[in-house]
């Protein structure tokens, strides 16, 4: 097994072991989009791409902001890969030149 399904699982666990909180995931039809999370293949992790300033999942992935992508599109996988070590590990943060 390797070390991302050995992390998947404790998520899950630990979400179930979670009380259970309000539902605030709406459709993608329903309102304003805010936020999505996907899969990158570069950063081989799930991460949040958000499009409010102050969106905060508080779920301990990285998110990265709209206003960042034209910074971010210049950097290769590397470099990519540091800068999404360094948003999990200092707790988010906008990447600043």
């Amino acid at each position: 097994m390797d070390y991302l399904e050995i992390v998947r699982r404790a998520k899950a666990d630990f979400q179930k072991d979670r009380q259970a909180q309000p539902e605030t995931v709406k459709p993608i039809d329903e309102g304003r989009i805010v936020a999505v999370e996907i899969c990158s293949s570069v950063l081989e992790a799930h991460i949040w791409l958000a499009f409010d300033e102050d969106f905060n999942p508080g779920d301990g992935q990285a998110v990265f902001y709209a206003d960042e992508l034209p910074f971010l599109a210049t950097k290769d996988a590397q470099t990519l890969k540091e800068i999404h070590k360094n948003k999990l590990a200092f707790g988010g943060g906008r990447v600043r030149q």
